[in-house]
């Protein structure tokens, strides 16, 4: 045993080294390991049914429930703060909801409110409903933020129902919202849309993926002046004469 080791027990370990190798080469090369869990794929706009959020920041017991009061879709609240919103199907919006609805190419029922100079090829027949908040069972308002590009402006993830699916173009100089010039797309059932709302002075709509799971929904207190909430930037409808009780 030269230098204390034992040259058998060396041997012995070796050959089983070489066995074991062999065995892995004849089985494939390899254990065979499962598949890593994929991530979560966004759900298509004009497919989504849900809204997955999570109150921050919240403390357990304080908000119960969220809805959008018009819908009549309240959700309960879990001690995390996270939500399950059921959106309305097609069939509840163009049946029992119709005359919740909002056009785009009708300056008395735009769904951009009070507008001048308004340029769009939006079809007569599109009806269309935005989700830009929800309210708690505090009466507090929460959007689904997103970081803004200026710190004058909000910006948050819009969930809007069309009755079609469509593309148009829209300018205008509108109350509140300011000047805007998009074109939007829309998939029939529920899409969301990146919003950003400098108030006053101008209005973004861009498309985005819905969160893959639960997004953060903030007061919309905490990052919208009082007097640009009572400009109504979240309901700029309510600047329309007609839809100012509503």
């Amino acid at each position: 045993m030269p230098n204390g080791i034992d040259i058998k027990r060396v041997g012995l370990h070796s050959s089983a080294f070489v066995g074991l190798g062999l065995l892995l080469s004849a089985c494939g090369g390899g254990l065979s390991l499962p598949d890593p869990t994929p991530d979560p794929k966004p759900i298509p706009n004009g497919e989504i049914k849900v809204i997955q959020g999570q109150i921050v920041p919240f403390e357990a017991g304080s908000i119960t429930s969220v809805d959008k009061r018009e819908l009549e879709i309240p959700a309960p609240v879990g001690s995390m703060g996270k939500f399950d919103l059921n959106l309305p199907t097609s069939e509840t919006m163009t049946g029992k909801n119709a005359n919740l609805l909002f056009s785009v190419s009708n300056s008395d029922s735009s769904v951009f409110g009070l507008c001048q100079n308004v340029q769009t090829d939006a079809p007569s027949s599109l009806k269309v409903y935005p989700i830009n908040f929800l309210r708690t069972n505090k009466d507090d308002q929460i959007i689904n933020q997103l970081n803004g590009s200026k710190s004058s402006a909000v910006r948050f993830r819009a969930y809007w129902y069309a009755n079609m699916d469509t593309t148009f173009k829209y300018k205008g100089d509108c109350l509140a919202l300011g000047k805007i010039d998009t074109t939007i797309t829309l998939k029939k059932g529920w899409s969301v849309l990146d919003t950003e709302i400098d108030p006053g002075v101008m209005t973004t709509y861009a498309p985005i993926s819905a969160p893959v799971s639960y997004s953060p929904w903030v007061k919309s207190t905490a990052s919208i002046g009082a007097q640009a909430l009572a400009l109504n930037i979240l309901e700029p409808w309510k600047n329309l004469p007609q839809y100012r009780n509503r």
